[in-house]
């Protein structure tokens, strides 16, 4: 009976120390978990149906209606009008020494783009050696590097479109070297005489 005894009452208190155990390992379950030291505790995670919800909203702000097709191509009324071509400023005549540099220029409007096309004597500038064309949108020049007495004669320009065709005529007078020295010396020559004929007069002046 004894020893009976002895062994429930060691039961009971295994049993007991059990519980204790227990209720313990329960609380520390139940607290938060602490950070080791020295190291600070994660953040708590965001709940992710906010970050969604504000991503949402910034989309939502930042959208912007796209324009009409119509629009967005819209370009102000009269620039882009088709237009027949004309000339805002036309070719004016020059005269210039054998070999010199001598330049035509000119001015337009037109659309669609006008092509231009330049002649020299009624032959197209394009099979002349010694001529280069620089054509713009709206500006075209024709210049003759070093130009020759064969180059003398009418300079034309002529621009179209679908729409029309225009164009502008100017002489050119190419003076050949001796005629221009000749021309030269007898511009000096009057020169000349002028001065002696003030000269004389002054003289003449004063002897009164």
């Amino acid at each position: 009976l004894l020893d009976e005894e002895i062994r429930w009452k060691l039961q009971r208190l295994r049993e007991a120390k059990r519980a204790v155990l227990k209720k313990k390992q329960e609380s520390l379950m139940s607290l938060p978990q602490a950070s080791p030291p020295g190291k600070p505790s994660p953040p708590e995670p965001a709940d992710a149906t906010d970050g969604l919800e504000s991503l949402r909203m910034q989309v939502v702000k930042g959208y912007c209606k796209p324009k009409a097709v119509e629009q967005r191509w819209q370009v102000p009324r009269g620039l882009l009008e088709p237009c027949p071509p004309l000339f805002v400023q036309e070719v004016k005549p020059q005269e210039a020494v054998e070999g010199h540099r001598c330049t035509f220029s000119c001015l337009f409007h037109g659309h669609p783009q006008p092509t231009v096309t330049w002649y020299n004597n009624a032959k197209p500038v394009g099979r002349i050696r010694g001529t280069a064309v620089h054509t713009t949108e709206c500006c075209s020049t024709l210049t003759f590097p070093s130009v020759l007495p064969q180059h003398s004669g009418t300079i034309t320009c002529v621009i179209f479109n679908p729409l029309g065709t225009v164009s502008t005529s100017a002489a050119l007078y190419v003076r050949q070297r001796m005629q221009a020295y000749i021309g030269y010396m007898a511009m000096k020559k009057e020169e000349k005489e002028e001065e002696e004929e003030k000269v004389k007069e002054e003289k003449e002046e004063e002897k009164e």
